[in-house]
């Protein structure tokens, strides 16, 4: 027996020795050898009485949890041991197995202390953590030391109820279920109760967590506090999109959202409202009387709102309202009694302010389908009302449907070769050469003359004729630009891909064929989609931008910081370049809110490894301030407005040349 079990033992951790039932040590494995000595010859030696063996060889295993065993050189060592029979037709024989006991001990405290640094880290750890079972069940949660409640007590549902705002659950239930479902990472933004009851606001990232080699597996989610963040964004926010002396919302906010309604294909109407007198109360009463009249000329406005309407201030005393879903007639009771409220005197202080109220008003889609057409529209009728006297209000009357002129030749104007393109230089700020051009698509009509972008290009969206525009404007733009390359070798084309081709997937292949007809090289090649239209399609839209840039085209953000998203969204995209939108460069030399804004965004999206070009760049004052907040591109008419190829194509020669020259900055 000592032979058909040598050698089966003879490699094993464990200390094991072969016993005869007299108690001889008949064979013991390396290990035992090294336990124990190699000149231990019984059994009894060790410690252990001949009784156990008895009761072994009566077919019947003794443990020991604990015993102390004589070594061979006298000394003394701590086990467990466990003797167990072994019988055959022949023979019969004891197997002894030993583990030293203070390696076992050894081996416990520092798997104890290990889990103690392990706890320790992620308790004192900035972000929250929980980890979780594949059924859901809460392995280990990080807040439970916040809460005081220990995990048996909890579940998702109990942390979803307790722990996170109620109108953050729906969104946060989602991601999670969703997690589970497709084991793909998750990340999410909500609100969670702090210990002093307070809602902060939190990042969640929630991820599978498989082991190849052992059959089990975790979901762990982490959270991280971005209260800060949230609330600058929030700061940022209100600096951007509203009126700091009466809290409506200005131009900025006013054009994001004339444009969902002119989207959305709402009807509204577009009331241009003039507090009369102004000028005379600042005149005659002082600049804080005009402060106090405007303030609470816009409390008696705001009163008489409904939910749905909207209200901003668009310039010093240029007031904006925006009535959806309202018939003329209504718009007619609504005005009436509006100006009925200014018949009340304003009381400043000790004196007694009388003013009244001028209205002018046009309707969307009847009287245009353009935000600015609607905006002039309701000028000229606000202009007709302060000519008759003020006090009052009028519809704008057409002289003749432009519109319908447009929406009918729009499809032809291609194949009458009335489109052509226009094109724009872009500067690099640290060498001051033109690196790129951006091409603008132009109408020429031969009855209205020509039509800006603004009026056709939402027709041809509608339409879904925006596609077919897109690609002849992108084949033309790059056999143009590549001759132009022959002489500037490195020049991208930049082209403005509408929001509204985000959904088509066929996009992908037509950019691919028109890039290989032409030979442009796809690095070359710049895509421009605003900001606006890509937080409305995200999902499609970061397929179709990823797809792009597989093949090789970058991906810019356009008029960044006229929309609601956030560079925490961008970040997750595949965008190289975010353009500055020109309402924020035009202020930057002598607002310090504009120029804040400008160059936070620059720092944020250079620390996200994406470039910064500045748009509608007009003064030496605005390009300086640019080139000190390390903008990597500009453009604008102090550089060049857009021109026909033959006109840009001089530029670029004399341009470039000049810059060679002086071989600096500009």
């Amino acid at each position: 027996m000592e032979d058909k079990f040598s050698t089966f033992f003879q490699h094993f951790v464990e200390s094991i020795a072969l016993i005869d039932p007299n108690g001889r040590i008949i064979h013991m494995n390396p290990a035992f050898q090294s336990l124990i000595g190699k000149e231990a010859g019984n059994i009894q030696a060790l410690g252990f009485s001949l009784e156990d063996m008895e009761k072994v060889r009566c077919g019947q295993a003794v443990h020991y949890e604990k015993r102390d065993v004589q070594k061979a050189d006298g000394g003394c060592v701590t086990v467990s041991a466990s003797f167990l029979p072994i019988q055959s037709e022949t023979d019969c024989a004891i197997l002894c197995v030993l583990r030293d006991r203070m390696e076992l001990l050894r081996m416990e405290a520092a798997l104890q202390e290990s889990k103690q640094q392990l706890r320790m880290i992620v308790e004192h750890s900035f972000d929250d953590l929980l980890i979780l079972s594949p059924e859901g069940k809460i392995l280990y949660c990080s807040w439970f030391h916040i809460f005081e409640v220990s995990a048996e007590y909890m579940d998702m549902e109990a942390v979803f109820s307790r722990h996170v705002h109620p109108e953050d659950v729906a969104a946060l239930r989602q991601k999670w279920e969703r997690l589970y479902e497709t084991k793909e990472e998750q990340s999410v933004e909500f609100r969670k109760r702090n210990r002093h009851g307070e809602w902060v606001w939190m990042q969640g990232y929630g991820r599978f967590v498989a082991n190849e080699n052992q059959p089990f597996h975790w979901f762990i989610i982490s959270t991280k506090n971005i209260n800060e963040r949230k609330q600058y964004e929030d700061k940022l926010y209100q600096l951007t999109y509203f009126d700091p002396l009466t809290g409506i919302a200005n131009r900025r906010y006013f054009e994001k959202y004339i444009w969902q309604l002119i989207e959305q294909q709402k009807t509204f109407a577009l009331c241009y409202l003039d507090f009369d007198k102004l000028k005379w109360i600042n005149d005659h009463f002082s600049h804080q009387a005009g402060d106090y009249f405007l303030k609470e000329a816009v409390k008696r406005v705001r009163n008489a709102l409904r939910t749905a309407d909207f209200f901003a201030r668009i310039g010093g005393d240029e007031f904006v309202l925006l009535l959806p879903d309202m018939t003329k007639e209504a718009v007619s009771q609504f005005v009436d009694q509006l100006i009925c409220a200014f018949h009340q005197p304003f009381h400043y202080e000790k004196q007694m302010i009388q003013s009244t109220l001028s209205v002018g008003i046009s309707f969307f889609p009847t009287d245009a389908v353009d935000a600015n057409e609607l905006m002039k529209y309701a000028d000229q009728a606000l202009s007709y009302v302060k000519k008759r006297g003020k006090n009052g209000y009028y519809f704008y009357q057409p002289v003749q449907n432009r519109a319908t002129i447009i929406e009918r030749d729009l499809p032809f104007a291609i194949l009458r070769e009335q489109f052509y393109l226009c094109y724009q230089p872009k500067i690099e700020l640290g060498s001051g050469t033109a690196m790129g051009v951006e091409t603008l698509l132009r109408w020429r009509h031969p009855s209205l003359g020509e039509i800006p972008p603004l009026e056709f290009i939402p027709l041809a969206e509608q339409s879904g004729f925006i596609f077919e525009i897109t690609l002849w404007v992108l084949e033309q733009a790059c056999r143009q630009v590549k001759q132009w390359q022959q002489h500037f070798h490195h020049l991208k084309l930049a082209v403005n891909l509408s929001p509204f081709l985000l959904n088509r997937k066929e996009l992908i292949g037509h950019v691919t064929y028109i890039l290989k007809a032409t030979d442009f090289a796809p690095e070359h090649l710049i895509l421009e989609v605003t900001e606006s239209g890509l937080m409305e399609n995200i999902e499609t839209g970061k397929h179709i931008l990823t797809e792009l840039k597989n093949i090789g085209v970058q991906v810019a953000i356009d008029d960044f910081g006229t929309g609601f998203s956030s560079l925490a969204y961008i970040r997750n995209l595949p965008v190289s370049l975010l353009k500055i939108d020109r309402s924020f460069i035009q202020g930057i030399a002598d607002n310090s809110k504009d120029a804040t804004i400008v160059d936070t965004i620059i720092h944020l999206a250079k620390s996200l490894d994406i470039q910064v070009l500045a748009e509608g760049v007009e003064t030496n004052n605005q390009l300086l301030l640019l080139q000190q907040m390390d903008c990597d591109f500009a453009q604008g008419f102090y550089f060049s407005k857009s021109l026909e190829a033959e006109k840009l194509q001089k530029w670029l020669a004399d341009y470039n040349k000049t810059a060679f020259q002086t071989n600096r900055p500009l």
